[in-house]
């Protein structure tokens, strides 16, 4: 069967020679389409030497109808006026057509059978097939590419945008001679999927790009004299190469080395697919030097592709990728171990070790933050010996590296380390102990690591060091110890963590001190053969307030203070003493107890603090002595910064102290009175307000008459004197006073007139609300406190 043909001859009008059935569509279009304008600089006349040196214009052009016009266009001398012509010979193919023995149309090109003049009779002599110019053939092209390195990889990355973009730019190719372009026509279409390559279209020589063509071959003057060369992609290889630049499209970068290694059967034996992934496993395999990314994503489609790589073929990847892989490249290293994970089981062991071996060092080297998994087996003893050897400076570095995660990577490490048998006993202390710590401080995270969990199944002498600091972490902290026991799967006795094992235990109901010798004796302790276990078990019941001061002085009577110095409770019963409410009574006692049986353990802040509560309780009592505020405010800034509780027991007592109604007290009242301090003037304001203080003003006139006795003594002393009894007589007394029956009103006058005439005058005074000279000011100030006069 013979090909359509047409012949075209620039000296004559229409076409010279159609073959029948060529549509007239067709016929008239390509009377519009051939042509030829030689080189700048070509004469008129050449002579025929000249003639034959002149370039031709081989090209594959679309039609409307979506059918292809493979023409070769070359120049013949002409005698006569004319002097130079041109003669076309072409061959349609009607759309889906291909041509014979699926033949690639530039693969056509320097065919014999091409015609250079009409044929005679007009009628085109029949064309079955074309026969390849050996200037296409494998080698020629092979060497071919090695004389365009620097150009390879962009030229391939543009084949790839015009395949996959028609709207993106032509591409135009500088090339001294064009011969040159039809070569880099071939190296593309042996490339791409036939059908791409068959659709790509292109001419290997031209004045202008024009005609539609996606790939346009030029001389280096005429793409010089272009008007607009920003419309097209170029790729000048007329010119000194381009400095080096990374090309980001892999599979330009492949086709680019599988040429330079001439190997381009390997893009028939893929199927010319457009993914990178299938490509790079072949030229891996077949040994074609590729990047570090170029043999992680050949690492990944061999992982992927499952049964699909015979066992002959996997068995020679993993071998060729073993020897070329770059052991410090944090690209690769994920996909060696993903590659070995995933060929567990489908290759021998002793096929698989080369791998094991490059995916542990990749990974180890790479600091990769998931380290492969090595199973028992996976190295003989002789490449397990050199692992050892290589890796034992980058292990150790990792396993101290205090930038790791310590649940995450320097347990994987050290996991290997084990395998390897890589020394690590001296790093093994700080390494758990971070761990444990991490644990402690979110268990449920700690959970989820894989690292850890497999650490705590799989190697007992590490588990056991996570676990002892995990249990003395959990005698400082129960409650952690508790989350962490409810987080993860720890089997914990008596002998080897019995804080853990405390922590594991539910606390007793009921009396709390019974509750810590329950603990204990449910976990087999004994505060006698085990002091420590009962910090443990005191922090259990008691997780954030402190015991009452009967629990704490019952709890140290148990076992006496020598048990509770070695199990560390001493902070403990000192917040008894100092967190106690102000009712507790048996504080006191406490302070006493703590300063008898630990004198040698208190700090001075510590002592000063007892001292105080001790002193506060004994306000009142006959122990009081004098000058309650400056002892009070002595043991304060020993002891200071006091706890809160205990500041405002002694604020308190003082002032329950002082409006205990006595009259003996009226030196001690004064020294609060000349001290100005604003706490200890607020707590009497406070206690003063109370319900017990003003329902005792309501009932006991004596009482009322020394509380008027009180704020009305020391005008003057300090502004914040004067500001408390003032306020105190406004708020609280005169209220009282008005409510009270005049025969009780009378009785408080009687009490104060026999303790100075004129403080009875200044009482009724100021129960009526007129100024005085205790007084006065006392209407601005109430007013501002939002009273009434």
């Amino acid at each position: 069967m013979s090909l359509a043909q047409l012949h075209h001859t620039s000296s004559g009008p229409g076409l010279a020679a159609v073959s029948p059935g060529v549509p007239p569509g067709i016929r008239k279009t390509a009377e519009h389409l051939f042509g030829y304008v030689p080189p700048r600089g070509t004469p008129p006349h050449p002579p025929p030497a000249e003639v034959d040196r002149l370039p031709t214009a081989f090209s594959l052009t679309t039609m409307e109808d979506g059918s292809l016009l493979l023409s070769h266009t070359a120049p013949v001398a002409a005698g006569g006026p004319a002097g130079l012509t041109a003669h076309t010979h072409a061959v349609h193919l009607p759309h889906g057509a291909a041509l014979p023995d699926d033949a690639l149309p530039v693969f056509c090109w320097g065919a014999p059978q091409w015609a250079r003049t009409t044929p005679e009779g007009g009628v085109p002599k029949p064309v079955a097939a074309f026969t390849p110019a050996r200037e296409l053939s494998r080698g020629s092209l092979t060497q071919f590419a090695a004389t365009r390195t620097p150009w390879l990889a962009d030229f391939f990355a543009a084949i790839r945008t015009l395949v996959a973009d028609p709207a993106s730019p032509p591409l135009v190719v500088v090339e001294r001679d064009p011969v040159a372009v039809a070569r880099w026509l071939a190296l593309a279409a042996t490339a791409l999927p036939p059908a791409e390559a068959h659709r790509l279209t292109f001419t290997t020589y031209t004045r202008v790009p024009a005609h539609g063509h996606r790939i346009a071959g030029m001389l280096p003057e005429d793409y010089a004299a272009l008007d607009d060369p920003g419309r097209y992609r170029v790729l000048d290889c007329s010119a000194a190469p381009p400095p080096p630049r990374p090309v980001p499209d892999l599979w330009a970068r492949l086709c680019a080395r599988v040429w330079l290694a001439g190997a381009p059967g390997l893009f028939k034996e893929t199927a010319h697919s457009p993914e990178p992934g299938c490509l790079a496993a072949a030229a891996v395999r077949t040994g074609v030097q590729v990047d570090a990314e170029a043999r992680a994503v050949a690492a990944a489609w061999i992982a992927a592709a499952g049964p699909a790589v015979g066992q002959s073929e996997l068995a020679a990847f993993v071998t060729a990728l073993s020897a070329t892989a770059d052991q410090s490249d944090p690209v690769e290293a994920p996909a060696l171990t993903g590659l070995r994970e995933a060929l567990r089981g489908r290759l021998p062991v002793s096929q698989l070790e080369p791998l094991t071996a490059t995916a542990l060092t990749a990974a180890i080297r790479t600091d990769m933050p998931r380290l492969p998994f090595l199973y028992a087996g996976d190295l003989g003893p002789a490449l397990r010996d050199r692992l050892a050897s290589r890796l034992r400076s980058d292990i150790r570095r990792g396993l101290t590296d205090p930038e790791s995660a310590p649940l995450g990577r320097p347990l994987a490490l050290l996991r290997i380390a084990e395998a390897l048998g890589v020394d690590h006993a001296d790093l093994l202390p700080e390494l758990t102990s971070r761990a444990a710590r991490a644990v402690f401080a979110d268990p449920e995270a700690a959970a989820g690591i894989d690292e850890l969990r497999s650490t705590l199944t799989g190697s007992p002498s590490v588990r056991n060091a996570v676990v002892d600091r995990l249990d003395a972490l959990a005698a400082e902290e129960p409650a952690a110890g508790a989350r962490v026991l409810a987080a993860l799967p720890l089997e914990v006795d008596r002998f080897t963590a019995p804080h853990l094992l405390l922590c594991s235990l539910p606390v007793p109901e009921g009396d709390r001190v019974a509750a810590v010798e329950g603990l204990l004796r449910t976990g087999g302790l004994s505060p006698m053969t085990a002091p420590e276990a009962l910090g443990t078990a005191a922090r259990r019941v008691w997780p954030e307030v402190p015991p009452s001061g009967d629990e704490a002085r019952r709890l140290l009577a148990a076992t006496g203070s020598d048990t509770h110095r070695t199990a560390g409770t001493l902070p403990l019963l000192l917040r008894a003493a100092f967190e106690a409410r102000p009712d507790d009574k048996e504080a006191g006692p406490l302070a006493t107890d703590l300063l008898n049986s630990f004198a040698p353990d208190l700090t001075a802040r510590d002592r000063a603090a007892l001292d105080l509560l001790l002193y506060t309780d004994g306000l009142g009592t006959p122990a009081e002595g004098t000058e309650w505020v400056r002892h009070l405010t002595e043991h304060a800034t020993a002891a200071a910064p006091l706890p809160d509780a205990l500041r405002t027991r002694a604020e308190r007592a003082l002032a329950h102290r002082l409006l205990a109604g006595d009259a003996d007290d009226i030196a001690e009242l004064s020294d609060l009175a000349r001290s100005g301090d604003p706490a200890l003037l607020a707590a009497y304001a406070e206690v003063a307000s109370e319900d017990a203080t003003v329902q005792r003003l309501r009932t006991d006139p004596a009482y009322a008459a020394a509380c008027f006795r009180d704020w009305s003594s020391h005008p003057g002393a300090t502004p914040a004197w004067d500001e408390t009894r003032l306020s105190l007589l406004t708020t609280v007394l005169r209220p009282v006073v008005r409510a009270l029956p005049s025969e009780e009103v009378r009785q408080i006058e009687h009490l104060l007139a026999s303790h100075r005439t004129t403080l009875a005058e200044e009482f009724r005074a100021a129960s009526q609300g007129r100024l005085t000279r205790l007084t006065r000011g006392l209407t601005h100030r109430g007013r501002r406190r939002g009273t009434q006069p």
